[in-house]
Parts: C-alpha cells; sequence; structure tokens
C-alpha cells in the first residue's frame, strides 16, 4: 500500500524554492538602468550665478546622461570642468557660440555629427551608454528642422539601434491639448481653437513615444519658473499664466518599453531658480544589444 503524498507546507518548500530558482536563471541578470535628465539650463543657470546651486542639484540627483541646452559662457574645455563635478568624465557640445547643446555622461562618448550651418540653433548627434542621442533645441517656426531629425532617427531604429531625441522642442504636443485650451495656449480660426502640433508629430508619427506623456501625466509645465521674476515676469501668477510643456524626451519604442520612470522637477524652491524651464528626469533599462540577444 502506497503512502499518500506529504503535502504539509514544510514538504512543498524545496520544490517552491527551485522553481523560483529556476524562473530567475530564466530571467537572466537583472537589466541594467541609467537615469537621464534633459534641461534648458537658461544662459548656463542665469549666466552662472545659478551655477553651484544647480551643480550640487545635479550631484544629488546622479545623472548618468545629462543633455544640456542654451549653455553659454562656456566651451567644450570648460564644460568637461563643470562635468567633472557632478562625476562626468565625458562632455561635448554642438558649438561654442550662440545658443549651445551639450551633452555629458558617465560613458564614453562618440560625436556622430555637430549641425549647425542652415539651422537656427543646431543638434548634437552622439552615441554613448549604447544609445544613439540626439539632443535638439528647435526654434517654433521651424518644424522641417525636427522632421529631418526624425527621419534619421527613424533611420536609425530600422538598423536596430535604440534612440533618444531630447531637449527643448519649442513646441507643443497634443497630450497636453485639455490643459492648452484651458490656459487659452490655442490661435483660433474659424470660431475653433487650433494648435500647431508639427514639432512634436514628427516624432509621434514616426513610432517614437514621449516619455513623460506615458509615465508622468500630471506633470503639465517644464516652462515657466520664478527665475522669470523681475526680468521677465513681475510676479507668480504671470509666470502661471505662461507654463506649458515644451522640453521633451522622445524614445524609440525598446527604449520606451523600458522606461520605469519620467517626470517633471517642479520645485519652485531649488530648480524653479535656477532656470527659467524645468529638468525633465527619465530612468530607463538599457536594451541588451549583446549578439546573444538578438
Amino acid at each position: 500500500m502506497h503512502e499518500p503524498p506529504d503535502r504539509s507546507p514544510s514538504a512543498r518548500l524545496p520544490a517552491l524554492l527551485g522553481l523560483v530558482l529556476l524562473a530567475q536563471a530564466c530571467q537572466g541578470p537583472p537589466a541594467e538602468t541609467i537615469e537621464v535628465i534633459n534641461w534648458n539650463t537658461w544662459h548656463l543657470f542665469d549666466h552662472q550665478a545659478k551655477l553651484e546651486e544647480a551643480t550640487t542639484w545635479i550631484v544629488e540627483e546622479g545623472p548618468d546622461l545629462l543633455a544640456l541646452q542654451e549653455v553659454l559662457h562656456c566651451d567644450e574645455e570648460r564644460l568637461r570642468e563643470l562635468a567633472r563635478a557632478w562625476g562626468h568624465e565625458h562632455a561635448v557640445m554642438h558649438k561654442e557660440r550662440g545658443y549651445p547643446v551639450a551633452l555629458t555622461s558617465s560613458a564614453p562618448i562618440e560625436v556622430v555629427e555637430r549641425r549647425v550651418e542652415g539651422w537656427h540653433h543646431g543638434f548634437l548627434h552622439a552615441r554613448t551608454h549604447g544609445l544613439e542621442v540626439f539632443v535638439v533645441h528647435f526654434w517654433p517656426t521651424r518644424s522641417g528642422e525636427a522632421v529631418i531629425i526624425a527621419e534619421m532617427a527613424e533611420t536609425l531604429v530600422k538598423q536596430g539601434r535604440p534612440v533618444l531625441v531630447l531637449g527643448d522642442f519649442n513646441g507643443k504636443i497634443r497630450f497636453d491639448e485639455s490643459y492648452l485650451i484651458e490656459h487659452g495656449f490655442g490661435e483660433e480660426k474659424n470660431g475653433e481653437m487650433v494648435f500647431d502640433y508639427r514639432i512634436t508629430d514628427a516624432f509621434l508619427d514616426r513610432g517614437f513615444l514621449e516619455l513623460v506623456s506615458e509615465h508622468g501625466s500630471d506633470d503639465l509645465y517644464t516652462f515657466g519658473s520664478p527665475a522669470l521674476i523681475p526680468k521677465w515676469a513681475k510676479t507668480m501668477d504671470e509666470v502661471e499664466q505662461r507654463r506649458r510643456r515644451i522640453d521633451f524626451v522622445f524614445a524609440s519604442s525598446d527604449l520606451a518599453e523600458g522606461c520605469r520612470s519620467a517626470g517633471v522637477d517642479v520645485n519652485d524652491e531649488r530648480v524653479g531658480l535656477y532656470s527659467d524651464h524645468y529638468p525633465v528626469l527619465c530612468t530607463l533599462e538599457l536594451p541588451d544589444l549583446s549578439s546573444e540577444a538578438r
């Protein structure tokens, strides 16, 4: 006569433990993540008046990749010095006059292209952390520039490359339409409120996802901080009337799928005093580009 199987909890523990270990083995090692920050620095943090405070904030956040716009009063040698202060040994700019964009990283940076001629501000295309990164600063009426970069980025995606496009887009995004209507940011035509979404649609139409729209739906503005007072606004009421999202982080679908969080730091007692734009922060899983993963 056979004994019935022992169904006590203690008897089941070895089997359960074996299943857990097997599942962990199948999952492989945890995915590597990076912290990304995008920030228009407002003439390098109010012409460097707030540079020390902004550097302290960056150090506290500890990003792996930092995209910056309006990096004035700075050449690439000076940028490398600043980057080392927040723990990055690698730093590049797309130009050293006008309104430069810049990228600093904890990993080596390969510059693919610095585009300036024929563009309003231009852009930087670089590789770091295994990503294709475009740092942009668009002009509101030159949506064609966005289309060019979106097409370049789409070509890279078709080649199997993970792509980030981030910066100051100076444009609206259709996900914010309710907010834009409520705050009167549209243009009335034939009795209807209309919006120009061409800059951001250039990326949405090609399959890119805007990370804050996907993960931080309560974050409704990236521009309009107390730093505007007193030169560009007299009161906080005036500041708040200007608030809207114009800074974005677009990701290819593979990167967007691994986005763990994305949002805007709108702390008016800190970052709101350093720049007229607020920083956008994202945590991303890096896709495995090894031959084994393919």
